[in-house]
This record gives C-alpha cells, structure tokens and sequence, in this order.
C-alpha cells in the first residue's frame, strides 16, 4: 500500500506541473492599482477588530489605511487614548465585493520590519463551504526580521495532519525591497511563486478526502497589516512602530482549461 501511494503521488506531480503552465498562457482579467484619491469602496471593505490573531489588533481608523501615491499603505501603530488595544493596524477585504475561480493572482508589495510584525496576503473562498470543509491560500506572510517569507495552502486535509504532499515554501526575498507574490489555482494543482520563481507546485491526489478544495470556490483578497500572535510572538519593541505594508498593484489572470 505505501509503494502504490509514492506511486499516486509521483504520478499527481507529474500532473500538477503540467497543470502550472506558463505565465504567457494567461491573459489578464482584472487589475487594481490603486490610483484614486482614496480605497475604492467598490472593491474593498476596511477589516474591522476581531478575535482572531492575524484581526485582534485591527482599527477602522482612517490613519491605518489609506492611499498614497497610487499605493495602498496599510499601518500598524501604538495605540492612543480611546483605543481598545496596545496596538492598532490596519487592513482591507474584498469579500463579497472582488472574488475570482481558478485565476493566477500578483500582487507587488513591500514591508518594513518590526519585531512582532506580521504582513500578509491571502485569499479566502467567498462562499459558504460545507463542513468540514476549508480552504486558504496565504501568498505571502512574513515574520519579524526573517530574509524570507512564507506562502501556504490549508484546507481541511492540511490542518488534520496532511504534510504529504508539502503544503508550504520559504522563499528568500529583498526584505527592504519590493517583491512580486503569485498563486495560480488550477484544476489539478495550485502553484506558489516568488519574484516569477516558483516555490511550490501542490497537486490534487485523486481519492483523498478534502485534500484539494480551491479550484472549487471563487476567493477574496485579504490585504493584512498583523501585529502579535502566536507564530510571530509578541510586539516587544513599541519604538519600532509603525510597522508598514504597501501594495503597488494587483492583478488576476485567467486562461481557458
């Protein structure tokens, strides 16, 4: 049984590249860059306070979100008087307003480090799935001071214990510099890049329950300004503050399968 499932999976792999074509086989569908005078309500929702590591710091305030120069600048800062939190952030959502099914995602942004500073960028379904059901796609996320950032899937099968196939990358990045993030979401593999340098290629393997589950489910965009938690401990150093994350543009390709 174990040699005919290293069979399974060699042969997934084999597949999954081939479902991971080139980028010129794509053809662009939508873009934001971010060139008016404020966030398109339109497209984004400001992430309002929640309880969740990756939310439990974020603020409606207009300070930690806003355009600049045809950027999105999203803030984390030391709290002041009214704030509920030692420290205040800020993020925006796309969810039920800009979601896409089986596209390749860039989004060009760069950070600063602080420690306990936690940018992200990540795609969830903008559905409601059943349960169990999950699905995820963290493009990027960085922790603290580190060279490289982290891309991810998770679904039901990675978060019971699934490692095979890999589920996650590091990839080295210019920390100070801006950087280019991709995720394409095909049929039968989802592919994770860095800088236009693939970092991972994660296949569907026929027969395992809730191990594939994105191509099925149209995603948002979570843009993420992270402060403390669990993974990239706490904000110990208030002086650092603020902590910045900037997107230059997005932007969605789609092809036919």
């Amino acid at each position: 049984m174990k040699k005919l499932c290293n069979v399974l999976l060699i042969l997934s792999g084999i597949l999954a590249m081939a479902g991971c074509e080139e980028k010129q086989d794509w053809t662009l569908l939508w873009e934001e860059n971010f060139d008016g005078p404020a966030i398109d309500a339109d497209t984004w929702t400001r992430v309002p306070k929640g309880g969740r590591d990756w939310n439990d710091m974020m603020s409606l305030r207009e300070d930690l979100a806003f355009i600049d120069n045809g950027q999105l600048v999203l803030l984390g800062k030391v709290g002041g008087e009214g704030d509920e939190t030692p420290f205040v952030s800020g993020g925006v959502s796309s969810r039920g307003k800009k979601s896409f099914q089986q596209v390749r995602v860039e989004i060009r942004a760069k950070f600063n480090s602080v420690q306990g500073f936690w940018p992200a960028l990540w795609l969830m379904p903008d559905a409601q799935l059943p349960s169990p059901e999950y699905a995820e796609v963290d493009i990027m996320e960085h922790l603290n001071f580190e060279d490289s950032i982290y891309q991810t899937l998770h679904s039901r099968y990675t978060l019971d214990g699934g490692n095979e196939p890999p589920k996650y990358a590091k990839a080295p990045v210019d920390k100070d510099g801006w950087n280019i993030y991709a995720a394409e979401i095909c049929r039968d593999s989802v592919c994770l890049f860095t800088n236009d340098v693939k970092t991972l290629t994660y296949p569907r393997l026929e027969g395992v329950e809730h191990q594939f589950p994105w191509p099925d489910y149209p995603f948002y965009f979570i843009l993420s300004n992270q402060i403390g938690g669990g993974w990239v401990g706490p904000a110990s150093a208030p002086e650092q503050f603020p902590s910045e994350l900037r997107i230059d543009w997005i932007r969605v390709y789609k092809k036919e399968f």
